[in-house]
């Protein structure tokens, strides 16, 4: 049986002005699979991520989500159809609690109104325990940069998210932290969520991924499957 295919990208282009930052670009996206997407700076990575997140609309080009065509006009309607970013920085809040956090996401913002505290620890333990253990009432400010980023992977998840992009995610991480993250996006992969993976170092590609897109210059180089490539390649 045939892995269903989550998101589909097609001759997607976007300039700025005279700069063409995406020159028909491609991929797809499987369930259950780690998908990097590799080049150097100025190949296209960043603004191909933002035009599936809503943030940059493109020129030209198809999206598709479980085979529909999709406008993504926002952050808030890529949530609505299922797809979660985990961004290279940051963005908690600092002086509330891993639970308040987790559910302040825009999507949820009403249903957190109608919950009382311990309803929302009550949920973000459960979330939280598919990633590891923190302490649903720590404020985040007393958290270290890996534990904050099991929180923005907890956010995405209280969306139900089947589509989860990762951007640089091990920068600011040690050795060890960014082992136990790859644990955690195996284990995501595993559940059938779809994992794109933005890197540029190729070690973590080749040994965390199933397969890589290339962009250069905007464009679409290639998609290889890891196993049979080899980094020279």
């Amino acid at each position: 049986m045939e892995t269903p295919v989550l998101l589909k990208i097609s001759g997607l282009s976007k300039s700025f002005g005279p700069v063409r930052a995406l020159r028909d670009v491609g991929f797809e996206l499987r369930a259950g699979e780690i998908h990097a997407i590799a080049g150097e700076n100025g190949a296209g990575k960043s603004t191909l991520m933002k035009v599936i997140d809503g943030i940059l609309s493109p020129d030209s080009g198809d999206i598709q989500v479980d085979g529909r065509s999709v406008s993504i006009s926002s952050p808030l309607a890529a949530q609505k159809l299922g797809i979660g970013f985990v961004h290279q920085e940051i963005a908690l809040c600092p002086d509330i609690s891993v639970a308040e956090n987790i559910f302040m996401s825009i999507t949820n913002a009403s249903k957190a109104v109608l919950m009382n505290y311990r309803d929302l620890e009550k949920r973000a333990t459960a979330i939280l325990a598919r990633l590891g253990h923190i302490d649903p009432t720590a404020m985040v400010r007393n958290l270290s940069i890996s534990q904050q980023q099991m929180v923005e992977i907890a956010k995405a998840l209280t969306l139900d998210c089947r589509i989860l992009i990762f951007d640089e995610p091990t920068a600011a991480l040690t050795e060890r932290e960014a082992q136990k993250l790859f644990e955690i996006i195996h284990q995501l992969a595993g559940e059938g969520i779809g994992i794109i993976y933005i890197s540029h170092r190729m070690a973590e590609i080749f040994d965390n991924c199933d397969r890589v897109t290339v962009l250069r210059d905007g464009r679409y180089i290639t998609t290889l499957d890891i196993a049979g490539t080899t980094p020279e390649q």
